[in-house]
């Protein structure tokens, strides 16, 4: 593939370095929780002066349903990039605080890593597109393309705000190809390029037998919500989680040959998993390599919560008048939020539990990029000659999010952690030496627009 000489903006990442971990280091020591809402302004105040800093435009938008959004803009040649990132940190679980070695956001730096809360999900990811953009400028040369940032602080997991700020916004937002938020480096050293994110349909599912609470000497002769609600989830799925809801997965896409052995060929550390949880096997006798691909391919029903009646720690008398129970829909590319609901919902009243009251509490849709995308063949392209390692293509994800609204151009996950940074557990972390690669990825891949516009 022709190349645009990026070489001077690459030599600039390695003089300017330390200061970019500084940069990062300052950003992750706020606490940019969603539990905060002052750090969340301070977070969002300190990105939108990162991108001014060096050289590019940026506006804090206050949103519905949100905390603000920043939004900005490093200008350059006609291909336009976007980098979508987002600037809290919340895990969940977000795990114990008193299990790291160095306190969450004291952003330390031992052994060639940068431990913190946040820097392996999203805050490194974030930084390291400033700093290609910031790159150029600092060589002296005019950026190959225009770059754009949506940078989100979601009050919520499925980001509620983000599809009413994308369609108000979309022309600041309009792009060729788009970076989306994180990925790592695996167990081989081998950069994965993620192509997809899984949709997501919430449930509040409620049963109501009684107008009040009356004592359980009348069992016999009056209903309790919860023995309700509890046979109906049991309609829902089999133990082993199998969805029994006819047509709940009649239009997921189904994967190719290729797109499968693209997932076989994904390392799966199945053990850590298994340990990990405290078991010793996966439903159904999963081989790692099956689960590799389950894991990312299935829809999945889970009931992540149940409420009813009287959970003191006493013996308590009484019939439960109302019972609740949250359900977890996760979809993959080709379901339908609404449509999946439906079918949910008539098969609650096939069942005889049509009074049972559904409430939606979320929903995004999922998305796909083809894995024969020009924008990724450029993607692996430029990692190849960063990393010199062949890139792992994953055209399926686990990952839950709202990447469905930034359909109509190619998506592809790159990042700057790696397998074993351990996101969503204590002392997060990233190597200094993949912060650089990750920087340096993102400018390979300017460098190859401009050529290829």
């Amino acid at each position: 593939m022709p190349q645009y000489d990026v070489s001077a903006a690459l030599a600039a990442v390695d003089e300017h370095f330390d200061t970019f971990v500084a940069e990062l280091q300052e950003l992750c020591r706020i606490r940019s929780r969603r539990q905060e809402p002052d750090q969340m302004a301070v977070t969002a105040d300190f990105v939108a002066g990162s991108l001014r800093r060096w050289g590019g435009s940026a506006e804090v938008v206050p949103w519905e349903h949100s905390y603000p959004y920043v939004i900005g803009e490093f200008g350059g040649g006609s291909p336009a990039l976007l980098h979508f990132n987002h600037y809290d940190v919340e895990v969940e679980p977000t795990g114990d605080d008193d299990a790291w070695t160095s306190a969450p956001y004291a952003a330390e730096i031992r052994d060639g890593r940068l431990f913190a809360r946040g820097v392996a999900d999203d805050k490194g990811a974030l930084m390291s597109r400033v700093h290609a953009a910031a790159a150029f400028r600092l060589a002296g040369l005019d950026a190959p393309v225009t770059s754009r940032f949506l940078i989100e602080g979601k009050r919520q997991l499925h980001s509620p705000g983000l599809a009413s700020f994308v369609q108000a916004y979309a022309d600041r937002l309009a792009s060729d190809a788009a970076l989306w938020e994180n990925s790592w480096v695996d167990a081989a050293d081998r950069p994965l390029l993620k192509l997809s994110e899984k949709g997501v349909l919430y449930l509040r599912l409620t049963a109501t037998t009684l107008g009040r609470e009356l004592t359980s000497q009348n069992t016999a002769l009056l209903p309790a919500a919860t023995a309700r609600l509890a046979a109906a989830l049991a309609t829902l799925q089999r133990p082993d989680g199998t969805v029994l809801v006819p047509g709940f997965a009649d239009d997921a896409r189904v994967p190719t040959e290729t797109e499968l052995a693209l997932l076989r060929a994904l390392h799966f550390d199945g053990e850590f998993l298994r340990t990990r949880a405290g078991v010793n096997r996966f439903i159904g006798d999963l081989t790692d390599e099956q689960a590799a691909v389950e894991i990312r391919t299935r829809p999945t029903l889970t009931v992540t919560g149940f409420t009813g009646g009287d959970n003191r720690d006493d013996v308590t008398l009484g019939i439960p008048a109302t019972a609740s129970a949250k359900l977890e829909i996760r979809l993959i590319a080709g379901q339908d939020p609404v449509r999946v609901r439906e079918t949910i919902v008539k098969h609650l009243a096939d069942q005889g539990f049509g009074d049972l009251t559904v409430q939606t509490m979320a929903t995004s849709s999922p998305h796909l990029t083809d894995h024969r995308d020009p924008f990724v063949t450029l993607v692996a392209d430029a990692a190849r000659r960063v990393y010199g390692a062949e890139p792992v293509v994953e055209p399926y994800t686990q990952w839950v999010g709202n990447q469905g609204v930034l359909a109509g151009r190619p998506i592809v996950g790159v990042g700057v952690s790696r397998f074993d940074s351990g996101v969503d557990g204590p002392d997060e972390n990233i190597r200094l030496d993949d912060y650089r690669d990750g920087i340096k990825h993102v400018i390979e891949v300017m460098g190859a627009m401009a050529v290829t516009a």
